[in-house]
């Protein structure tokens, strides 16, 4: 991963944005601490001066002028760096006690020279005061304001470490965040190039964590499994084309070759090509049921939904099939639940019923019983058609919903194989559940619906 491939992402960019957000807010920030500070520690310079002014007024209107003059240069004497200095001296100016500080006013900044015998330096800028006492003595007070520069050459310092320590950390934060970042694009693009390459089964890595990357690749895998079982859907489909509609080609192809060569009489030549046009109509029947599954498991229709009762159209397709029902001497009842209203397609779940009313009635003998139990379960909507018919074998149950299967018992009745496997189609656009189950006897196919906070959800 070279340099300049890491300096053109968008995450180092982001890194250099902030790092030139902090060094335009540091500027400011600085300037603030840098004049508050310096206001701060004057004011205390100022407050100690004046309150070591009151305490030497209050010693010499106590104790007198010789007492104030042997105060004075005994703290002059001790007086350590960064302490005040002192100063008294006669109306003439000659000096009493301390050391001599030249002011003009009652207060303000002087520069006072190194003390003698002290190396040579530059005067020290120092705040001082000054007051005339009755016998017209004059005292000084001063306070060394040359550390309050040093505080703020260590303030000025220390941000310009923050500044440099800031931009570098920016710098190597960006690297590392876009090597991060390339990393997990790399793994999407390997990914892309693996499927583009006919890999089906490639996935996009998904660490421990939950960051945007980790959801980005679990949407991206979830696609990439959908894609994958359309195209196995779309593989098996292709194959049970091929086996299961050679058979109904190869004996239309055969009733036109007899049509042609074994025809007695013109009325018999056109009995034979009204039987091979029956066949080709179940043919088409067929590829239309393809094609209306292929459309459902595309989940088109999905933005149709709307409020569906199922317990009223449990009761209307039972009426419409009932007539069907007498005639094979069988019965229809219904068991609906009201109110069980979800969003779903109306047609489509009127298809889906017909489908498995027409399944037991076809593959069950006289005198069964049918029933649609349209009802609530742990919460959630369950439609339901039980007979109590010969049933399916349990190795069976879960083969009945693939296109083209058909049980040994039913492979004499009329029907290409897809009816339930629409059902199932169907079934999968509502988000629901669709089983077959031992009804002791019978079979119960069951559509298991999401229970309300997830209804119509994929």
């Amino acid at each position: 991963m070279t340099l300049p491939r890491l300096l053109r992402t968008t995450s180092f960019r982001f890194a250099l944005l902030y790092a030139a957000v902090f060094a335009a807010s540091i500027g400011p920030l600085g300037a603030i601490v840098y004049y508050s500070t310096r206001a701060a520690l004057e004011q205390r310079a100022r407050a100690q001066v004046d309150s070591e002014l009151r305490a030497l007024i209050t010693e010499y209107r106590t104790r007198g002028l010789e007492r104030l003059i042997v105060v004075v240069a005994a703290r002059q004497q001790a007086r350590r760096r960064d302490a005040l200095e002192y100063s008294l001296n006669t109306v003439q100016g000659a000096l009493l006690a301390g050391r001599h500080i030249p002011v003009a006013e009652a207060s303000g900044i002087v520069a006072i020279p190194p003390q003698e015998g002290a190396p040579a330096a530059a005067p020290r800028r120092a705040y001082y005061r000054a007051v005339r006492l009755d016998n017209g003595a004059q005292l000084v007070v001063a306070d060394d304001l040359d550390w309050i520069d040093n505080v703020q050459d260590a303030i000025l310092n220390a941000f310009g470490w923050a500044l440099a320590a800031g931009l570098v950390l920016a710098f190597v934060g960006g690297v590392w965040l876009a090597t991060r970042f390339l990393e997990r694009l790399d793994a999407m693009t390997r990914t892309a190039s693996a499927i583009v390459g006919g890999d089906l089964s490639s996935r996009i890595p998904v660490g421990a964590g939950d960051d945007e990357f980790d959801r980005l690749a679990r949407a991206f895998n979830a696609m990439l499994d959908r894609l994958a079982q359309l195209m196995e859907s779309l593989k098996q489909v292709t194959n049970d084309v091929a086996h299961d509609l050679r058979t109904p080609l190869a004996r239309l192809r055969h009733a036109l070759d007899s049509a042609g060569r074994d025809a007695v009489s013109l009325p018999d030549m056109r009995a034979r090509i009204d039987a091979a046009a029956h066949q080709i109509d179940g043919i088409l029947e067929t590829f239309a049921a393809l094609l209306r599954i292929a459309e459902i498991e595309g989940g088109v229709r999905r933005a149709g939904f709307a409020p569906v009762d199922l317990g009223d159209l449990a009761g209307r397709l039972a009426d419409d099939w009932r007539a069907v029902a007498e005639e094979r001497r069988q019965t229809i009842a219904v068991e609906a639940a009201p109110g069980l209203v979800i969003p779903g397609d109306r047609e489509l779940l009127t298809q889906l019923l017909a489908n498995l009313l027409e399944n037991a009635l076809r593959h069950t003998p006289e005198g069964t019983r049918i029933r649609i139990r349209a009802a609530r379960e742990a919460g959630a909507p369950v439609l339901a058609v039980i007979d109590d018919g010969p049933g399916v074998a349990e190795a069976e149950r879960d083969k009945i919903f693939r296109r083209f299967y058909r049980t040994e018992r039913s492979r004499t009745t009329p029907g290409g194989g897809l009816g339930l496997a629409l059902a199932a189609a169907v079934a999968e656009l509502h988000g629901a559940t669709l089983s077959a189950d031992d009804a002791r006897p019978g079979l119960a196919v069951t559509l298991r619906f999401p229970a309300p906070a997830n209804i119509g959800k994929p």
